[in-house]
């Protein structure tokens, strides 16, 4: 609880209990715990659904919930607990601003750019902790995060200008060197090479063995022909084996052999779909389905395997399921079970979408991509919508956010990056 604030449940049951005044302390203690078990009974709301698209279009995407820190996580403390124990501070731990993030079995993993630290959400044991905040493993500015299917996090430090990596007990493994100069911002694993994108004026990626941590060989380069790169953000390596790049100030998409041979790209500037101002976070589903954060429009978009636009979700704004400044995406299907509750019945959902956000209150956002059955109606009052954006936040999102860097001017032309990443 916060200041002096009681629990609206405790409010209700009071009275009950002060009536007992000739009862005793047993007693007093023994109707409070049962009132307040019977206060904390779950109660089904029946809350709009805020989906992508909205009917009549067939919706896809469904958001879920959000976290920000230990508060979403961990059980809470029950009425009689808050009761018994009166207003005692609480000093609750928080994502400060997250950036890349990976999921697996109700454990969602975020790379807290601002701590530093690796900060861990086990929906499954509800608990929140951190890791990497000190030792050979303390992190300096981790951006991204690969989990491997062995429970292996591989994490991209921009400052160690190494690779970071822990075990599945969340221990220290090692770190690989990034060759210098060297600002690397994400990684992909395939069989046993991983593949390090960095940013610095090489803007290229480079190939190591995730074993050793020797170079086996670099792709791409600066520049703005296919298979060149202009401060890329974002790579991951799609069912199929091929790169994905997100190539933020070439404003597109590029899909890659694993060798570097040009397979397609897609994206010009612009605010339009299949349009990019600030491509970031790059991931693929199960289903080939590629997703693409844009930091400056607020959306995740989605392109089929042939780099063809599809739809989008989020937007901007400061409510639930709206999206400020996003960075990337994760996709797990094995954490639905943890996420259950929040899923319409009648929705079948695939898999889940975890999204960041820089700033704002709701730090990681939780979708489901699926479908409801075929001719399935929803009436108006089950529908929920984004509010409009007003012109003063729509204009700090796109152009004077302090993390808008590479955005395109009125004539398309760039402007001087802020940050790196």
């Amino acid at each position: 609880m916060k200041g002096s604030q009681r629990h609206p449940c405790i409010l209700r049951c009071w009275p009950m209990v002060g009536r007992r005044t000739q009862a005793s302390a047993t007693g007093v203690v023994f109707v409070a715990l049962i009132l307040a078990a019977g206060c904390n009974a779950p109660h089904k709301t029946q809350a709009p659904l805020l989906l992508f698209p909205s009917p009549p279009d067939k919706p896809r995407i469904q958001f879920l919930t959000w976290v920000s820190g230990a508060e979403e996580v961990e059980v809470p403390k029950s009425s009689f607990a808050q009761f018994v124990l009166g207003d005692e501070p609480e000093n609750s731990l928080g994502i400060q601003k997250p950036y890349g993030v990976a999921a697996r079995d109700g454990v969602v993993y975020v790379c807290d750019t601002k701590m530093p630290g690796l900060c861990r959400l086990d929906f499954k044991n509800r608990t929140f902790s951190v890791l990497g905040v000190r030792g050979p493993g303390r992190l300096r500015k981790p951006i991204n995060i690969l989990l491997d299917a062995a429970g292996y996090k591989f994490v991209a430090d921009s400052e160690r200008e190494q690779i970071v990596v822990f075990g599945p007990d969340d221990q220290y493994v090692t770190a690989f060197d990034v060759p210098k100069p060297s600002h690397p911002v994400d990684v992909a694993l395939w069989e046993n090479e991983l593949y390090v994108l960095d940013n610095d004026d090489s803007c290229q990626i480079v190939v190591m063995d995730r074993q050793t941590g020797e170079v086996l060989r670099t792709l791409g380069g600066p520049g703005e022909e296919p298979g060149q790169f202009r401060r890329p953000n974002s790579l991951c390596i799609g069912p199929e084996g091929h790169l994905y790049v997100s190539d933020t100030l070439n404003w597109r998409i590029q899909k890659l052999t694993r060798e570097g041979e040009v397979v397609w790209t897609t994206g010009t500037p612009g605010q339009r779909l299949g349009q990019f101002i600030r491509n970031r976070g790059l991931r693929i589903g199960p289903d080939g389905i590629i997703y693409v954060a844009d930091a400056a429009t607020e959306i995740i978009q989605m392109y089929n395997v042939e780099g063809q636009i599809l739809m989008h979700f989020g937007g901007p704004g400061s409510v639930p399921g709206a999206l400020v400044l996003p960075a990337t995406v994760a996709i797990d299907a094995s954490s639905i079970p943890y996420f259950k509750q929040f899923i319409h019945e009648d929705f079948n959902a695939e898999y889940l979408l975890f999204v960041s956000s820089q700033y704002g209150e709701h730090l990681v956002s939780v979708y489901a991509f699926g479908s409801f059955p075929e001719g399935y109606q929803l009436s108006d009052a089950q529908i929920a919508s984004l509010p409009p954006v007003g012109e003063d936040e729509s204009e700090k999102s796109t152009a004077s956010s302090p993390d808008a860097e590479g955005s395109p001017n009125q004539a398309g032309e760039a402007q001087q990056p802020k940050e790196q990443e």
